[in-house]
């Protein structure tokens, strides 16, 4: 019970801080390639790119232009700078509109998705959960993602997620404990 809340909490929590990773040009891909590495990103993933191109095609027209994309992949929690942006645009707008379509910003997303490191998707995530700054996530931490997430989690339950973790009996979860429980979860 108590890794599956660890699950549910971590799941539920999107990492606002910027990540990792460019873009690479698909173009000299193969489709079979191409549509290999769309499949190695998470349904979930998916949705979030889906979505994203959806809000920042701000006139519903299937496309987007130089600043919705930068918007758009910053909001998504990834850095790009505005020339990174305008290579993007000339390479991926073939039609030398001003313009990308969705595939284009799907193809873009799934490199800089594919670029992460897991390894600083969970310290990113360890930080957020340690508001304190203090290099253990306590109780009260971890009581207040729960809530903030809409997880309906008792005290004991959330003491026992510590307890069954807590290698080293302080009760509270440091950063090496963390990373050992998202280590064994689906999520990484």
């Amino acid at each position: 019970m108590p890794r599956d809340a660890w699950d549910s909490v971590h799941s539920g929590l999107s990492l606002g801080g910027r990540r990792p990773g460019g873009a690479y040009d698909f173009r000299g891909h193969a489709r079979g390639q191409k549509k290999a590495a769309l499949k190695q990103v998470s349904r979930e993933q998916r949705q979030e790119i889906k979505e994203a191109f959806d809000i920042f095609d701000s006139e519903r027209t299937g496309r987007m232009d130089y600043h919705e994309l930068k918007v758009a992949v910053r909001a998504m929690g990834f850095e790009i700078k505005k020339q990174e942006a305008l290579e993007l645009m000339s390479r991926y707008d073939r039609e030398e509109t001003g313009y990308i379509n969705f595939e284009a910003f799907e193809e873009i997303m799934v490199q800089r998705y594919e670029a992460q490191d897991p390894m600083d998707e969970i310290r990113k995530a360890f930080q957020l959960f340690d508001e304190d700054k203090r290099g253990k996530i306590s109780f009260r931490n971890l009581k207040r993602i729960a809530r903030d997430l809409g997880e309906k989690l008792t005290d004991d339950e959330l003491r026992g997620m510590i307890d069954e973790f807590d290698q080293d009996q302080d009760g509270e979860i440091n950063e090496e404990e963390f990373i050992s429980i998202m280590k064994q979860t689906s999520l990484y």
